[in-house]
Formats: C-alpha cells, sequence, structure tokens
C-alpha cells in the first residue's frame, strides 16, 4: 500500500462496529484512494453498542467527515442518524454505510447484498428475471435477498432453519416485492440462481446448505464464504458444471460500491 501524505486537507471517512480488529477495509479503501489521486483516508473506530448514541453525532458533526461505514453491531441503530435512506436500507432497516450530501445532510445505504449481485454482474451474467433460491435469512441474506429483487429476480425463495428470522424477512419482503417471494426449504424446479447466505461451509464437516443432486448445469451458485474458497458446496457445484461465485467475489464487488458511494463517482 501506498504511504498517504496526510495534512490538515486529508478528507476523513470512519469505520465503526465492535469489535473492529478483524477489518481490513481501512487500508484497501484508503490505497483505493490514493490510487485514484484523492486525498483521503479511511479510519477504523471502536465504538461500543451503547455509546453510539453519543459518538455518532460528533462525528458527524466534524466538517471534515464526509462518510462513515458501519460494521455490526450497529447497522441498525445507525439508521437513525440519517436524514435520507436509500429504498433497499428502507426495506431492510439497516445500513452499512453513510455519507453527508452537498447540502449537509446524511444519507444512507446498504451494500453488503449489492456486493454480490455486483460480483454475478461483474461476469457477465443476468439476475433480471431470474428465479432464485437462497439459503439464510439474516443480515447477509437479507440484504442480498432486496438486492437480488432489485436487479429484476423475476421470483425469489428463500429458506431459513430459524423460523422467526424466516418469518421477518417474509413480512420485508412481501410488502416491497409482493407476490414475488416464497419460503421453500429446496429451490423451485426452475431455479436459475442459488445463494448460501449462511456460515454453512465454513468448518470442513458442516452440512451442505443446498444438496448436490438439487443443482443442475445451467445454474448460478454463489457463496458468502471467503475462508474456505472454494467451499464444499461450489466444489459440487462446479462438478456439475454450474458457474459460480464465491465470498471474495462478493467482498470485491461491495468494496468497489463503498468505495464509489464515499466518493460519490
Amino acid at each position: 500500500m501506498t504511504s498517504p501524505n496526510i495534512t490538515g486537507k486529508t478528507r476523513v471517512h470512519f469505520l465503526i462496529g465492535s469489535p473492529i480488529s478483524q477489518v481490513l477495509a481501512p487500508g484497501w479503501l484508503t490505497d483505493r484512494m490514493r490510487n485514484a489521486n484523492y486525498d483521503g483516508m479511511l479510519v477504523p473506530l471502536h465504538i461500543k453498542k451503547d455509546h453510539l448514541e453519543s459518538t455518532l453525532p460528533a462525528l458527524k458533526a466534524m466538517p471534515n467527515v464526509d462518510s462513515i461505514l458501519i460494521t455490526l453491531p450497529h447497522k441498525f441503530a445507525a439508521t437513525a442518524f440519517c436524514d435520507t435512506l436509500s429504498e433497499r436500507a428502507k426495506v431492510l432497516g439497516a445500513i452499512n454505510a453513510m455519507r453527508r450530501e452537498p447540502d449537509g445532510t446524511w444519507f444512507g445505504d446498504n451494500f453488503d447484498g449489492a456486493g454480490l449481485t455486483a460480483g454475478i454482474l461483474k461476469a457477465g451474467k443476468t439476475i433480471s428475471g431470474k428465479t432464485v433460491f437462497m439459503v439464510g435469512a439474516g443480515g447477509a441474506g437479507s440484504s442480498i435477498a432486496v438486492s437480488m429483487l432489485e436487479e429484476g429476480a423475476r421470483h425469489l425463495t428463500f429458506h431459513d432453519i430459524n423460523e422467526a428470522s424466516q418469518q421477518a424477512l417474509l413480512a420485508k419482503l412481501e410488502a416491497a416485492y409482493p407476490g414475488q417471494v416464497s419460503v421453500s426449504p429446496t429451490p423451485p424446479a426452475n431455479c436459475d440462481i442459488v445463494v448460501n447466505a449462511t456460515s454453512a461451509g465454513m468448518k470442513e464437516h458442516d452440512p451442505l446448505p443446498v444438496q448436490p443432486d438439487a443443482l443442475a448445469s445451467n445454474m448460478i451458485v454463489a457463496d458468502v464464504i471467503t475462508d474456505p474458497v472454494p467451499t464444499r458446496l461450489l466444489s459440487e457445484a462446479a462438478d456439475r458444471g454450474c458457474f459460480t461465485r464465491d465470498g471474495t467475489h462478493m467482498l470485491d464487488g461491495q468494496i468497489q460500491l463503498l468505495f464509489e458511494f464515499m466518493l460519490r463517482k
């Protein structure tokens, strides 16, 4: 990474969360800023859950702060500190980025799921008009579901072993996309895209989120897991001729979208 020459003119962007030691985005995004000849930097801040209400307004009040990225556990609570939200952030009730607009107001958006769809689209594949099956209705799954439907997916079927999470997401999606969502433990017969939005696959002996005999060569199979790559699911999919996308493609897509959001590109 290039060594930034930091001065009083440097524009400041923060990444807040608790814990924060695991994040890699500050280095990646600061490097992208420098390579784009933009005088800015992304700084990680460890803000505990109970301290958000006292610290976030202070960060917003600093004139040289242009954006704030948000990770767990603040994605839901941070929406209250935005003046406006994107449509997907409204549906989800959660954000992972907020920026100062030219008029001084703060706009919030959510790129968790958009990173995965960007990885599929960048590879030259289409989502519009396709039928999607997804496993997982947590934070990642919820965001992916909205992004798939935003990109024009014809229908989304999903499943989660947590019945409460499944029903909560179904209610949100039915309100925003009536007639385009359903729940089922298995992919529909005409499925085009399969997504694993759970942690199943991080450990060697984890059960497969989708049984291999449900996969067909015409399918796109995507997984949110970044380690290991490929997961057993993606290996099984590749063996059957499926086009696959792993968690690193999702991460790359999200980093690019966040970079564009922060710099208003």
